[in-house]
């Protein structure tokens, strides 16, 4: 059987495409594995940030807390005295705001009840 012009080049035209099909496919399939790394990369990259804000911001807080403990120890005693007791009246002031607006809070839910 003799192929003419017209069956030669259907076969290579589709031979062709099959080749860039088979090329195209595959890049697409590197293409959708890249975009998957690219994904879990960038989550880990954000849940390090996190992290990293969350260190720096306890290092802060322990930098802070040493600096207070410097600060007190070079207190002579009478200093460290009157410290100690204005944090008693701080924390019994704010007790007793907390406690005004608690009575404050039930006095009105109560008002609306009844």
């Amino acid at each position: 059987m003799k192929q003419n012009r017209k069956s030669i080049e259907a076969n290579l035209r589709n031979k062709l495409a099959a080749q860039y099909k088979e090329k195209s496919d595959k890049l697409q399939k590197r293409l959708d594995c890249l975009h998957e790394s690219y994904r879990e990369m960038h989550e880990r990259a954000r849940k390090a940030e996190i992290e990293r804000d969350e260190l720096k911001d306890k290092i802060q807080q322990y930098e802070d807390w040493i600096q207070r403990l410097q600060e007190y120890m070079d207190m002579n005693d009478d200093d460290r005295k009157a410290y100690i007791e204005t944090l008693r009246a701080q924390d019994d002031l704010k007790r007793a705001v907390e406690g005004t607006r608690m009575y404050s809070y039930l006095n009105h839910l109560f008002g609306l009840v009844f």
